[in-house]
């Protein structure tokens, strides 16, 4: 699956949670399937972004107390990605995580060779680790590309 593919779906998933999804400070609309993955330029110094937020409100919030969780427990986040054009290769690879036991068995230790390739931060309100919130947001943003959650 590719990246532009996996965030729409992620985008959807969100859009289930907070209705009045707001992406980089703007409401979503209606409907999600409308939503495209901005065009990330390989040659660009600073990664791209996308914020996300469940409204007005929360956006409001963000601006006054950044990555916190609100009232309700929840709180805005973002996904910084950069397009990297130029090949990237790992002599081994470890700690492979897929749906199928198998295929993590069989790639854990190959090498990797990758043409080209997205690099991605997802940014919580808190550690996804310890807060519930920031772990289903991270949940939901691994299985949006079909790996399963943490």
């Amino acid at each position: 699956m590719t990246f532009p593919v996996a965030v729409r779906q992620f985008v959807a998933r969100r859009r289930q949670q907070w209705p009045g999804l707001f992406l980089c400070g703007e409401p979503v609309g209606a409907s999600s399937a409308d939503w495209e993955l901005p065009a990330a330029d390989a040659g660009d110094d600073y990664p791209d972004i996308i914020t996300f937020s469940s409204g007005q409100e929360m956006e409001d919030f963000w601006g006054a107390n950044g990555y916190a969780l609100d009232g309700t427990g929840e709180g805005p986040f973002s996904v910084f990605y950069r397009l990297h054009a130029q090949p990237l290769r790992a002599g081994q690879v470890t700690g492979v995580r897929c749906t199928a036991p198998e295929t993590a068995t069989a790639l854990e230790g190959a090498g990797l060779l990758l043409g080209a390739y997205f690099s991605v931060s997802l940014v919580t309100p808190e550690d996804p680790a310890t807060d519930p919130f920031s772990g289903r947001v991270l949940a939901d943003f691994l299985e949006s590309f079909g790996s399963p959650s943490p």
